[in-house]
């Protein structure tokens, strides 16, 4: 039930249940008794976010993908993987092994947890009000009073109404295409192409070395938490940081579509998202005019560092392959 996605063919009715199950599990977390009824990667149960958002690069990578928690007990909390892992994976290992030294199973059945009702049960009262609470205006309003221009501020807007046109919300007005991810060609949506394919995932992991983060962040709702933990104190710079990274992903992916361009490194995404940041540094109060365009420069450094532009674009093609 929880790998379930709307599709086109299902009644509108399944697919607002499907919206619903959503917020649902975005909310619960696993009580673990015997470990059988919890998926080990994707269930919250190691504390309230899911394995696979916190170890991304490690569930990629990783043969058990669909395995539940007792069976990983069973196995002394081990893991096999299909490729070799270098400095940084192994150094994750250890800290998903660290994470998961505290627990252990029993012989008591699994039980959900709903974190947004007082007594820990779901209810539909209880999802109602977490929905009202959201204020959805007031949450806008860290796009809208960010001090980026008009029509990316009206970008990023589209994209939390999942409205702008990639080639799945071009399916639903009744586009005849090829459907798949112009980077990676995988059949997939905005989250997707922002966060997910792989492009995306090596430009977020480039953004995660620069700000000392051990996994880069793998959606727009998990952007806020993972940047606060990872960068404190620099809120002014989230809006237009995310802002330029994914105007510039959504430039390169239109180039590939429209204008034939060939996207051959992350590295040329990297420095138009720097270009901006830069540029709109101009936009900032003057004590934030700096900070910005020395971030944006050790952006751009940090992806020339790794990736220097001297036409070794078979080095790149070959880490894109591994990511």
């Amino acid at each position: 039930m929880s790998q379930l996605r709307p599709k086109n063919s299902n009644s509108p009715v399944w697919n607002d249940l499907l919206k619903v199950r959503d917020i649902y599990m975005k909310n619960r977390v696993m009580v673990i008794g015997d470990g059988e009824k919890t998926d080990f990667w994707r269930d919250a149960w190691c504390g309230s976010t899911p394995l696979r958002s916190i170890f991304p690069d490690m569930f990629d990578i990783c043969n058990e993908q669909k395995i539940k928690v007792a069976e990983v007990a069973r196995r002394g909390w081990r893991l096999t993987f299909r490729r070799w892992l270098d400095e940084h994976k192994q150094y994750q290992l250890r800290k998903l092994y660290d994470l998961l030294s505290p627990f252990s199973v029993c012989r008591g059945k699994d039980t959900p947890k709903w974190l947004n009702g007082k007594t820990g049960t779901f209810s539909v009262k209880s999802v109602y009000e977490s929905l009202c609470s959201r204020e959805p205006e007031k949450q806008m309003k860290f796009i809208w009073q960010a001090k980026i221009p008009l029509k990316i501020k009206i970008f990023m807007w589209l994209i939390y109404n999942n409205a702008i046109l990639t080639k799945d919300n071009l399916v639903k007005r009744n586009w005849v295409g090829d459907e798949r991810c112009s980077f990676c060609y995988e059949p997939k949506s905005i989250s997707y192409l922002l966060f997910e394919c792989t492009m995306s995932k090596y430009v977020w992991s480039l953004v995660a070395i620069v700000v000392g983060a051990l996994c880069h962040s793998s959606s727009i709702d998990q952007f806020w938490s993972w940047i606060k933990l990872h960068l404190p104190g620099g809120g002014k710079y989230y809006m237009p940081g995310l802002a330029a990274i994914c105007w510039s992903l959504w430039m390169a992916r239109n180039g590939v579509c429209f204008e034939n361009k060939i996207v051959r490194s992350p590295t040329e995404i990297i420095c138009s998202t720097s270009s901006l940041l830069s540029y709109w540094a101009g936009l900032q109060e003057e004590g934030d005019r700096e900070l910005l365009e020395k971030g944006a420069e050790i952006l751009k450094n940090t992806a020339l560092h790794f990736h220097p532009q001297d036409g070794r674009g078979d080095v790149d093609r070959m880490l894109l392959q591994q990511g």
